[in-house]
């Protein structure tokens, strides 16, 4: 059992009646579901996750305006609830939220994420928001929201990046790509820099799947969750099976290792250059990553955007 089907029942089955119960008067304003930190709300919690943070829960959202009315009542339906449901723990109790259930305002759960309590509004705000906490900030699922505010917040953050800003990202992925794979890899192995070599190798997949979430318009999780999630992309199983030929290279096995390294790392680059062209970001057949990057840039119209250096969209990702 996963933890965010297993919090959908318990809703379903134990707190919402509880809370219709109790809170009549303020049920019809509470948005709940689980959102936000731990291997559950992205769907990716195993056997293996179950030995800290997990377990049935919810989140319960509500306006600022409202916190102060809604908690002291609140926290008695908490102590109510079972510990157990379904044999699974039930993680409500005060020592056991870490911070991750329970009752958050709306403001407050965003700005925690990414430093607004209101809708991002500027492309700087947008640039500036780390990926993997706009990635924890939309996933899990909302179970209701009557009053749709929180909602609301959500479905402007899952519409995603503008498209000035997802293009300076995008082209700073395919400029890392080309300076990390296609060049410095090859020359950290003529030196026998092995240690400088994984490193190139390390950087080239993750702008590479880092890439591939963007072209998708989903944004990429925590580096742990991220080669995972992209399987699931279109595509992203096909580029995962050869980033992974990427990644099993014995960077010390011999006099092959150039011409293999190579190949490996020049499949990917000519797979990512058929994406791009697939969504319609270029034209050119060119396999040179780093020239690609300046033709997305290209497009970009805002120029405050497009004139920041091809790289500069890596250190805000």
């Amino acid at each position: 059992m996963q933890g965010l089907p297993l919090s959908r029942e318990f809703y379903d089955e134990v707190a919402a009646p509880m809370l219709r119960s109790e809170l009549p008067g303020y049920v019809s304003q509470l948005a709940i579901g689980l959102v936000g930190e731990g291997s559950e709300c992205f769907g990716f919690d195993d056997d293996f996750s179950q030995d800290h943070d997990w377990g049935a829960g919810v989140c319960i959202w509500v306006p600022e305006s409202l916190a102060g009315q809604v908690e002291p009542l609140l926290e008695p339906v908490f102590a109510r609830l079972p510990s157990t449901f379904k044999g699974y723990p039930v993680r409500m109790a005060p020592d056991l939220r870490n911070g991750r259930v329970g009752l958050f305002t709306i403001e407050g759960f965003y700005r925690r994420f990414i430093n607004s309590g209101q809708p991002l509004s500027t492309w700087q705000q947008w640039y500036t928001v780390p990926e993997h906490f706009l990635a924890v900030a939309t996933n899990g699922e909302v179970f209701t929201d009557p009053v749709g505010q929180f909602s609301s917040f959500r479905k402007s953050l899952l519409n995603f990046y503008p498209d000035d800003v997802m293009k300076k990202k995008l082209a700073a992925r395919f400029a890392v790509m080309a300076q990390s794979g296609q060049y410095n890899l090859l020359r950290m192995l003529k030196r026998n820099d092995t240690a400088a070599a994984l490193l190139a190798v390390s950087r080239f997949v993750e702008s590479t799947v880092g890439a591939m979430y963007l072209m998708h318009g989903k944004y990429m999780p925590f580096y742990k969750w991220a080669f995972r999630g992209m399987k699931e992309l279109p595509d992203g199983a096909f580029i995962a099976a050869k980033l992974n030929d990427v990644l099993s290279l014995n960077l010390t096995q011999g006099p092959d290792i150039l011409s293999n390294a190579e190949a490996a790392v020049e499949t990917v680059c000519v797979e990512m250059m058929r994406l791009l062209q697939k969504k319609g970001l270029s034209r050119s057949n060119e396999a040179w990553l780093m020239a690609q990057a300046e033709m997305v840039q290209s497009q970009i119209e805002n120029p405050q955007i497009r004139n920041l250096p091809t790289l500069h969209g890596i250190q805000c990702s």
